[in-house]
Parts: structure tokens; C-alpha cells; sequence
């Protein structure tokens, strides 16, 4: 349990993008940027169940003003099973999104995750993981995307001397909109950054994250890239962990303003 006290239990929380959540007003990559920040997510698991919530605050000042919400429940299975010396695992999520666009609301469900995928821990700290899976289209008015996606996401984590630091690639591969058949959302590249130090049962260090679009979607086309800098504090409770970390963007193109997010993370192994 000592690498999991020190990394706060490395987690994959497969999630749709609060920016698609949001429709053409928010716009952006289909898997939220900057949401696995704080995990070591190259880090094989322990053998079990894991439940994980993560609830994001996203402002953007602009025109119009934005704000949303979305919190993001994901049931985590480390099975008993190896292969080619990696630990299987899997993991599935089920996000919910409440949405401001100068004054008017929306909210609701929008699209599940499944991933599945293994982590290899090759010893000295270093640990590497690759999962592949998807989401799942859903026609909910503008606050999910009606287009099967693929997911690819490769993490290098090294977790030792009390320190997670953490690369999360993510590679998404957007369908045609299964409705009207068009190409309304571009593939894109997310990549998460972590930097964590723990004293006894507190962490804390630097954050970031960027996002960048890698294919067009058409006539009209605006690409739409972003990087953002923040911090991070977190407490291990044993067995359950907490996270929050606040993010702002550096840089941001093709967006309507610059984005300020904060997150807060809960992590609790299951028993059953």
C-alpha cells in the first residue's frame, strides 16, 4: 500500500470532455484536458475494485461568459490477471454535466467510457501503462458528442522517493456524427503533466496540462489548442485519498477566452 499512499492510487478515469459536453460553445478535444492530472497513471494497481470521483469547475470569461460543472464517477477493476508481465485492468465511467453559456443552463448525463488496458511496473520506480477503448455516441442535445470515439492513452510514471512524475498521452480518434454523418469534431492529442512530492500524508507540487486538435472538420474549421499551468495539494485519509488542484491557461488558440479549472478528486478501494 506504500506506493499507492505516496502516488494517491494511480487511476485511470476514462472521461469525456467537459468542453464537448458544452456543444459548439466550448468546444475542444473529447477527453477533458488537465482531468487525470494528479494520478500515476503508468503504475500498475493492486488487485481489486476502486471507486473514483472527480468533479471540475471550468470559467471562462468571454463572449459569451461560460461556466460548467461535471463530475465524473468511475468504477476502476485491477483483475488478478498478467499477460506479457503487465497487471490487466479496466474502467469504466459515467459522467454527469451542468452547463452555463451567457446565462442560459443545461444539464444531464453525457457519454460513457470504457477502457481497458495494462500497467507494468519495470522496478527502480519506473512503470509504464497503454490502454484502448472508447465512448460510447449519445444524442443529448448539445451536451455530448453523437460520435464514436477511440481512445488510445499511454502513461510513463516513476513513483519512488516519495515523488510521482507522471506523462499522460491521450490520442482520440472521432467518428462521424451517427445521426447526420458529418465530421463535427476533430481527432485531437491531450497530454497531462504531474509533479508530486509527499511528506507524510500530504502532497503537493506543480501541474499542467495542453491539448491540441489533429485533424479539420471541414470548411470553417478553427483548430483549437490550449496548455495550462497550476498546483496541486492532496491527503492520504488511509485508505481513502483526496486531491484538488487549480489550473489556468498559459496559452490557449482558437477558444473563446482562457480557461480557469480547479478539480477536486476522491479515491476509495472497494470490497466486495
Amino acid at each position: 500500500m506504500g506506493r499507492l499512499n505516496s502516488a494517491f492510487m494511480p487511476v485511470v478515469a476514462g472521461t469525456i470532455l467537459l468542453c464537448t459536453a458544452g456543444g459548439p460553445a466550448l468546444a475542444g478535444s473529447v477527453t477533458e484536458a488537465g482531468e487525470t492530472v494528479g494520478l500515476a497513471l503508468g503504475a500498475p494497481l493492486p488487485e481489486g475494485w476502486y471507486f473514483v470521483d472527480t468533479a471540475s469547475y471550468i470559467s471562462r470569461e468571454g463572449k459569451p461568459d461560460i461556466e460548467a460543472f461535471v463530475n465524473i464517477p468511475v468504477i476502476a477493476w485491477s483483475t488478478p490477471w498478467m499477460a506479457f508481465g503487465g497487471r490487466i485492468e479496466a474502467y469504466a465511467a459515467f459522467p454527469q454535466d451542468i452547463l452555463n453559456v451567457g446565462g442560459h443552463y443545461s444539464s444531464g448525463f453525457y457519454n460513457d467510457a470504457l477502457l481497458i488496458g495494462e500497467a507494468w511496473d519495470f522496478g527502480n520506480g519506473w512503470n509504464f501503462s497503454n490502454f484502448v477503448g472508447g465512448y460510447a455516441p449519445m444524442d443529448a442535445g448539445g451536451l455530448a458528442t453523437n460520435n464514436w470515439v477511440f481512445n488510445e492513452r499511454a502513461a510513463v510514471s516513476y513513483v519512488a522517493n516519495d515523488w510521482n512524475l507522471t506523462v499522460h498521452m491521450i490520442y482520440g480518434v472521432v467518428g462521424k456524427d451517427v445521426r447526420t454523418n458529418l465530421q463535427d469534431t476533430p481527432d485531437y492529442l491531450n497530454y497531462d503533466l504531474t509533479a508530486v512530492k509527499t511528506f507524510g500524508n500530504w502532497s503537493i507540487g506543480p501541474v499542467g496540462y495542453g491539448s491540441t486538435d489533429t485533424s479539420s472538420t471541414g470548411p470553417g474549421y478553427v483548430e483549437q489548442s490550449q496548455f495550462a499551468l497550476g498546483g496541486l495539494v492532496g491527503y492520504n485519509f488511509g485508505p481513502i485519498s483526496w486531491q484538488f488542484y487549480i489550473t489556468h491557461d498559459v496559452t490557449e488558440t482558437g477558444y473563446t477566452g482562457e480557461d480557469t479549472r480547479a478539480f477536486m478528486r476522491w479515491v476509495v478501494p472497494l470490497k466486495f
